[in-house]
């Protein structure tokens, strides 16, 4: 995949972005950041911005590092069931309660 170049507003300021991800997804990760420093703003109005966005970014640092925990419980709890014996126990019959045992004959 090629650079992707693209220009984003945050916190009223204009970055010049060059990545190897879509500008769609830059400019979806620019609108999460200042949903989250505007969420700051409203809650303490009196705050600078440089603090709203210090704020910001310790709130995203915290549901990351959650998300990671999060990840690695999920990670270790599918290696247990992987390595979990499998029991040998055999399979029931399919009961289908809708079909005839003998056709029905009306001669």
């Amino acid at each position: 995949m090629g650079k992707t170049r693209t220009s984003v507003v945050l916190a009223g300021q204009e970055f010049r972005l060059t990545g190897t991800e879509s500008e769609e997804y830059i400019q979806q990760l620019s609108d999460y950041v200042n949903g989250k420093i505007e969420e700051i703003q409203r809650a303490y109005p009196s705050l600078s911005i440089a603090n709203c966005v210090l704020l910001a970014s310790l709130n995203m640092a915290d549901e990351l590092h959650k998300l990671r925990a999060d990840y690695d419980a999920l990670d270790q709890r599918i290696s247990q069931l992987r390595d979990m014996p499998r029991a040998s126990v055999p399979a029931s019959p399919v009961k289908r309660p809708f079909e005839s045992k003998q056709p029905v004959n009306t001669k």
